[in-house]
């Protein structure tokens, strides 16, 4: 009985804004939301003048002009080669527009009617209504449909230039059923281009899935909680889990053997799950070092809930934390030179920093009953759940200065995960009922949800990149 109220303990413990910018819709391109193309005979692609500069000088005349949003035209992908009965260049132009939508950088209309290859009075008429309708940018698809593959290649034009400059022309190639992945591949290189760092389309969100009472599963869906499958089918409970650096595999606790051990699962290839830890007690709450060289854990093999380190070369594990209290939840600044956790030791359950190795100890937060502290990628914020009544997100600057809310009202607001940008947080509300993923900018805005049902959604860990 001791050995499962340890348990439950442990697991308890355990931004842009949106800115207006020059209002505009596929209405001001006209009653069918399209450019007027005239009917020409589509002729050879024309020749594109070099660049001579790239999507971020566009965005920072825009952005200096005082629009924080920089307004692009997505028109349906023109298919080129194959046929497209499923609709697949419209459904890539939606997507990769709600895409960027979603950065809170972009104000993307997409659904206008595609705009043929090669045709070069259609294409220039087009860019000229676009930029007529508010338009900073325009993205031209152009679609091939393989039996087996999809094969994309867009092009990136400056509207605010005389005439529109093509900044870039990339291609893409994936399986005939990654038609999603694809547009998101598509929208992260538009963020890269103007902003200097890729989006986070192509990422993924794991978490734990189960009604109330019943088994616990680790599922992944998009970020924008399309494409759900599990990660686990064991039947068990599987809890806290965590992505690795580079996206390939997943830590988390499972009860699938009668213990909270530690497991690490591979979500995109077919091989077993690997055990980290299955020691005598708990073994929980993992967080990866940026290098994937070190996973950080919470293990009771010594008779009190301490921080360990475990190096995956070697199997060996290191103590970090030796203190009557509980420590738990660590989570590794970006750098790899610290690690936040939660402990006991004055009371009530704080967030601490210490280097490492564990030395340093200091404790960031006061007040309140803090828990599940998660580092900023950027470095300089960690945000974490307090208890006042309620859960809710708060943060703090990562030297203890600038404690500010990002959630409140009613209902429990927990269990934030940074997006790799650090400019989203994914987190679980039970404001809808049962709990559920929502997501929001760093500042507490844009509160969205994106999972909903009858079947609980908690834990979530949003995943880096993929490869």
């Amino acid at each position: 009985m001791a050995r499962h109220r340890l348990v439950a303990l442990v697991a308890a413990i355990a931004a842009l804004a949106a800115l207006g910018s020059q209002a505009w819709s596929p209405a001001r391109l006209g009653a069918q939301g399209a450019p007027a193309t005239p009917q020409v005979t589509p002729t050879a692609p024309p020749s594109q003048a070099p660049s001579t500069g790239t999507g971020r000088d566009v965005w920072g005349v825009i952005t200096q002009g005082g629009t924080k949003k920089l307004n692009i035209a997505i028109p349906d992908f023109a298919v080129v080669a194959g046929a497209d009965p499923g609709g697949t260049a419209r459904l890539l132009a939606t997507v990769a527009g709600t895409d960027l939508n979603f950065t809170g950088q972009f104000s993307a209309v997409s659904g206008t009617a595609a705009i043929p290859a090669g045709n070069t009075v259609a294409l220039e008429q087009a860019w000229k209504d676009f930029a007529a309708a508010g338009a900073h940018a325009a993205l031209h698809g152009l679609l091939g449909v393989r039996p087996d593959r999809l094969e994309v290649e867009v092009r990136l034009y400056d509207l605010t230039a005389s005439p529109p400059r093509l900044i870039v022309t990339r291609k893409f190639e994936l399986p005939a059923d990654q038609a999603r992945r694809l547009a998101h591949k598509v929208a992260d290189e538009v963020v890269l281009q103007f902003t200097g760092e890729p989006g986070v389309a192509d990422t993924k969100v794991a978490f734990v899935a189960g009604r109330a009472g019943a088994a616990k599963e680790i599922q992944i869906v998009d970020y924008d909680g399309a494409g759900p499958r599990s990660v686990t089918r064991n039947g068990s409970i599987n809890l806290t889990p965590a992505w690795s650096p580079d996206a390939r595999s997943l830590a988390f606790t499972s009860y699938k053997n009668g213990y909270p051990d530690l497991f690490r699962a591979f979500p995109f290839e077919r091989r077993p799950d690997q055990t980290l830890a299955a020691f005598i007690g708990i073994n929980s709450s993992p967080s990866w070092s940026p290098d994937i060289k070190n996973v950080a854990m919470t293990l009771s093999k010594d008779g009190n809930p301490d921080i360990y380190v475990l190096t995956l070369t070697t199997g060996n594990f290191r103590r970090l934390t030796r203190h009557a209290g509980i420590d738990t939840d660590p989570s590794w600044s970006p750098n790899g030179r610290e690690i936040a956790f939660v402990s006991d030791r004055e009371g009530q359950p704080h967030v601490f920093v210490m280097d490492a190795e564990g030395a340093n100890v200091r404790r960031v937060t006061s007040g309140g009953h803090q828990t599940q502290p998660r580092w900023s990628p950027r470095g300089d914020t960690i945000v974490f759940t307090m208890r006042q009544g309620t859960h809710d997100l708060w943060a703090i600057n990562a030297d203890g200065s600038n404690v500010r809310r990002l959630t409140a009202g009613p209902a429990d607001n927990q269990g934030p995960s940074w997006a790799p940008d650090g400019r989203h947080l994914v987190f679980q509300s039970n404001r809808l009922g049962p709990w559920q993923l929502f997501v929001m900018f760093p500042d507490g805005s844009e509160q969205t949800p994106i999972t909903r049902g009858v079947e609980e959604r908690t834990s979530p860990s949003w995943s880096p990149r993929l490869p």
